[in-house]
């Protein structure tokens, strides 16, 4: 072992003006012994300093000390441990001194401003305008992005002090930490916009040949799946932001809101990848068998089935189209199947592919479509779309008017559902009349789609699509796959026009459907107008009254029109029977009224209640109410059913649930939904707590009123006591 002269080394260790102060015989001082000498020392000599500590007197502490001042000497482990939390408070006092300044400040802000450009730039690329208002504003997004990013370096900057000075052991203001946050979240957000913003011009830009299927899993692979990554790691981290007190917090929540959004678009995009490329031909070609429905003439599933297309798309491309007139196949089987429903039994007595649309919904439908294709001599397809006639005036309306080369002016919005249902009646096309169905399609390809092609910025593919899939959402175009995974998707996007099991309806509902049971397009002059009220009792009872006010629009002036209009078209052999057909007749329509199972009539206005009759759906498992109405030209009527439900609602709080269901292919329909608590106590109605969908309005004596267009299925939940 190496002995140590502590005296010696004290005289050599210490200034002449400094006292002596002895040093314990447990101190191992290593001062003035060469490296070697030490590491020999180390390796020689133990030193247990737990069992030393405990086996002596506070007083011979044991210490591994070195050449420090005197003034040092002799600190215990918890001076040690104060001296560093001095340290710290000292640091963390700088933290929040350096706040106060003026480059903490600017630090915060540019930080804030960093984001501001980014939500703008984010609003841009996904709106498809510049800040200017312009459109092809790619490069204007990609652009705000960069700015961002310059943004967070001069952030990082004027912050640098704030970042690198951490300490592991106490905790950091939370302005600190708000601003690292913020950094590093704006740094992956600037990528994710980065992502987006190719992304975007990939999908603008699809290749001219080859698989667009492989080139839509490449963008997605590339560019959007790391987006979505780097999105989840960004939720995560502004979880910890605070900008509470600065000009930038109403913003910071605004931008929040839309990041969720923005995430749950791409968790939803990388959800449907798989099923949407199979439904787009990545594997294999698919046949879809599309039906043209004119919903002028109304039927449970949509507008009449007059004429159908079947269409093969193979890597993401159309690569062939072929209309048809649904009488064509339909007169070439002759067997005897009984149509279903009771509605249509005086048009036909047997079944066929022009009246498979018998259930609204539209899974049903479709399945009845695909059997009969096949059974009458058609081809197998893989899935089936529903195209109601007036998605196709919406989409016209988005794209503007068409020049036809067999018409001498072109097809407007206001003039397509006439002129086409008019010349398609009347035979113009000789053996074909769908022809003109086929103009159309080859005019929108030549003259709109193939222009655009050469300027994505012109924006009308996006306008076609988001017009497209808002038509979807009213149930005007519809879609079904026979594959399980792909029918999912069209679930969970809501364009397969799929309905609940209506007989286990916790709640209460609504769900009115027409039927044209007079042999014309009269439904296009048909305005209706919904009134579903509910009456909640004090003992639970609930109490439903619904109202129809129907009118025909159809005058002497509608029909003047509709032959100056076909007269600019060439058009002018009318006879009697062909202005039946298109509207100058009675409107006769079978409504059907689907309510709780078990609801029994009270009362009724506007009909006897004889006159409503009972059925049962096979396909829903559910009986409802059934009456039908006549009206003529310019004539109205109003119907009033009143029925109380099977169920009492229970409880101190009483959960009152409705929903309602619409009909595919409906349209010019508005509804009003009203619900008033009574009660027969002095004080009035129960008291209204809250609804999942907040009133438009309100009205004398009503707890709770929604109206409006009814495009779509909706619910609503109140809360009472």
């Amino acid at each position: 072992m190496i002995r140590l002269d502590i005296d010696k080394q004290m005289k050599v260790d210490r200034k002449v003006d400094e006292p002596v102060t002895p040093v314990s015989r447990h101190v191992l001082n290593l001062k003035g012994v060469d490296l070697n000498a030490r590491r020999v020392a180390h390796e020689t000599v133990s030193v247990d300093l737990k069992a030393e500590i405990k086996s002596h007197e506070p007083r011979g502490k044991i210490q591994i000390v070195g050449g420090r001042r005197l003034l040092k000497k002799g600190l215990g482990r918890t001076a040690m441990i104060g001296g560093s939390v001095l340290i710290l408070f000292v640091l963390m006092l700088g933290q929040m001194m350096f706040l106060g300044k003026k480059e903490g400040k600017e630090a915060l802000a540019l930080a804030g401003e960093g984001f501001v450009s980014l939500q703008n730039a984010g609003e841009s690329l996904l709106a498809g305008t510049s800040t200017n208002g312009n459109t092809n504003s790619n490069a204007d997004s990609l652009e705000l992005f960069a700015t961002a990013q310059t943004l967070f370096e001069d952030a990082k900057e004027k912050g640098s002090f704030l970042l690198n000075a951490t300490s592991p052991w106490l905790t950091e203001p939370a302005e600190v930490q708000s601003l690292k946050n913020l950094l590093d979240a704006g740094t992956l957000l600037a990528d994710v916009g980065t992502h987006f913003g190719r992304a975007r011009s990939g999908f603008g830009t699809l290749p001219a040949e080859g698989s667009i299927t492989e080139y839509l899993r490449t963008l997605s692979e590339t560019e959007l799946e790391p987006a979505a990554t780097d999105l989840k790691k960004i939720e995560t981290l502004l979880n910890d932001v605070d900008l509470s007190g600065t000009v930038y917090a109403d913003k910071f929540t605004e931008f929040r809101s839309k990041l969720t959004t923005l995430n749950a678009l791409l968790n939803t995009w990388i959800s449907v990848k798989e099923p949407l490329l199979t439904a787009l031909g990545d594997r294999y070609p698919q046949h879809y068998l599309v039906l043209l429905e004119n919903n002028d003439e109304m039927r449970l599933g949509g507008g009449f089935i007059g004429s159908y297309a079947i269409a093969e798309i193979n890597d993401g491309r159309l690569t062939d189209l072929n209309f048809q007139d649904v009488y064509k196949l339909d007169n070439q089987y002759f067997g005897n199947e009984k149509v279903p429903v009771h509605e249509l039994t005086a048009l036909t007595p047997v079944w066929r592919l022009r009246d498979s649309n018998t259930s609204a919904d539209f899974p049903t439908s479709a399945k009845n479509a695909m059997h009969f294709l096949e059974l009458e001599g058609g081809q197998g397809v893989d899935g089936v779309i529903g195209v109601n006639s007036s998605s196709a005036q919406a989409l016209l309306a988005e794209i503007g008017p068409l020049k036809i080369d067999s018409l001498p002016v072109p097809l407007t919005a206001e003039n397509f559902p006439i002129v086409v249902s008019t010349l398609v009646e009347a035979k113009t096309y000789g053996q074909n009349p769908k022809l003109i169905l086929q103009e159309i399609l080859d005019a929108v390809l030549t003259q709109k789609m193939a222009t655009a092609s050469d300027n994505v910025g012109s924006n009308l593919f996006q306008k076609v699509g988001m017009r497209m899939f808002a038509e979807s959402q009213k149930k005007q175009i519809l879609f079904y796959h026979k594959d399980p995974a792909v029918e999912e998707m069209f679930e969970n996007l809501n364009l397969s026009g799929s309905l609940p099991a209506l007989a286990t309806q916790a709640g209460d509902f609504f769900m009115p459907l027409f039927t044209n049971i007079g042999g014309n397009k009269t439904d296009r002059y048909i305005k209706t107008a919904l009134t579903h009220d509910t009456q909640l009792l004090e003992d639970g009872t609930q109490i439903d009254t619904v109202t129809l006010d129907r009118t025909n629009t159809f005058t002497a002036g509608t029909l003047a029109w509709i032959k100056t209009t076909l007269a600019s078209y060439g058009f002018t052999d009318w006879d009697t029977t062909l202005e039946y057909v298109i509207g100058d007749s009675a409107n006769k329509t079978g409504i059907r009224i689907y309510v709780p199972e078990g609801s029994r009539i009270l009362d009724t206005a506007g009909i006897y209640r004889d006159d409503v009759q009972y059925y049962y759906d096979e396909d829903q498992k559910i009986s409802y109410f059934y009456f039908e109405q006549t009206l003529n030209q310019g004539e109205s009527k109003s119907t009033k059913i009143q029925f109380t439900l099977p169920k009492k609602l229970t409880g101190d709080f009483k959960e009152y649930n409705f929903a309602m269901f619409r009909q595919p292919g409906l349209k010019s329909v508005t509804y009003k939904k009203t619900v008033t608590a009574s009660s027969p106590d002095a004080e009035g109605g129960l008291e209204f707590l809250s609804a999942s969908t907040p009133a438009s309005r309100l009205e004398m004596g009503t707890d709770y009123l929604l109206e409006g267009a009814f495009n779509n299925d909706w619910e609503v939940k109140l809360l009472y006591k």
